[in-house]
């Protein structure tokens, strides 16, 4: 297996807030701040501060008993995760023909908030394997699937994200840059920005217009030439494009009003 990246630097305050997030469950709905601080590991006054950040974000609400659950807010944050899930399974099918086509992993990827999800995989029979599973969250702005999702977004949306993300003002150049490339051409290439040695090709299903899940193929860089690359390439370019008129066709994915597939 390819090796993960590490964790994002600069951001323990983030990471602790959605650590407590996940601490509510089916076998704990509810929580007391007593027992937040110690399964987080922090004080009691920094669960606090924590709760109010996800009370102020409507995502926790307070039970009047001195416990704390989740909000139906983050039942619509499911909803959607789930959407992404169902348009994967759909697309298996098609994820095995262009696996076999290509010899390589083939994915279903789809852009949850700031972020991309696997949504659905299908693996080789190669000994080697990726880290990429169906649940896997990733930023928007590495690998060849996120960059896709990236790029169907607007250039404000994109820039407030790449700011968001702490890119420097150079990265963020080039990448909105790259951004726009991807856009124009219909599909991106990487190598080596998820997975250490790992290359991959990715294009846009779209329905309605809008791109609602990202289509990619993957592999270790050391089985992928150059002529293999445009063949993989032409593949999942025209994949995607077939899928994306089964889709339109079938009504499985729905776009609203503000561009959200659904």
């Amino acid at each position: 297996m390819a090796k993960e990246k590490g964790r994002t630097p600069g951001v323990d305050s983030a990471r602790r807030v959605l650590n407590v997030l996940m601490l509510f469950g089916g076998e704990k709905p509810s929580l007391s701040v007593e027992e937040i601080a110690e399964q987080v590991d922090v004080s009691v006054p920094s669960a606090y501060r924590f709760l109010s950040l996800l009370r102020e974000l409507e995502l926790v609400e307070e039970n009047g008993n001195g416990t704390y659950s989740l909000t139906p807010r983050v039942f619509a944050l499911a909803s959607s995760a789930e959407r992404a899930f169902e348009i994967g399974a759909a697309l298996r099918p098609v994820l095995h023909d262009l696996s076999r086509r290509t010899g390589e992993a083939a994915l279903v990827m789809r852009r949850v908030g700031d972020h991309a999800t696997c949504a659905e995989m299908v693996e080789t029979e190669h000994a080697v394997r990726l880290s990429f599973a169906p649940g896997l969250i990733m930023s928007l702005h590495r690998g060849a699937g996120p960059k896709t999702l990236l790029a169907s977004m607007s250039d404000v949306w994109a820039d407030r994200y790449l700011q968001r993300s702490g890119v420097d003002d150079a990265e963020r150049a080039r990448l909105l840059t790259e951004l726009g490339k991807i856009k124009e051409q219909g599909w991106a290439v990487s190598s080596a920005e998820v997975d250490e040695g790992v290359w991959a090709a990715s294009a846009p299903i779209v329905v309605g217009g809008r791109t609602v899940a990202a289509l990619s193929v993957a592999g270790p860089r050391y089985r992928i030439g150059p002529d293999r690359e445009a063949e993989i390439l032409e593949h999942v370019v025209a994949s995607a494009r077939g899928v994306s008129e089964s889709l339109t066709r079938s009504g499985l994915v729905t776009v609203g009003s503000e561009g959200g597939a659904s």
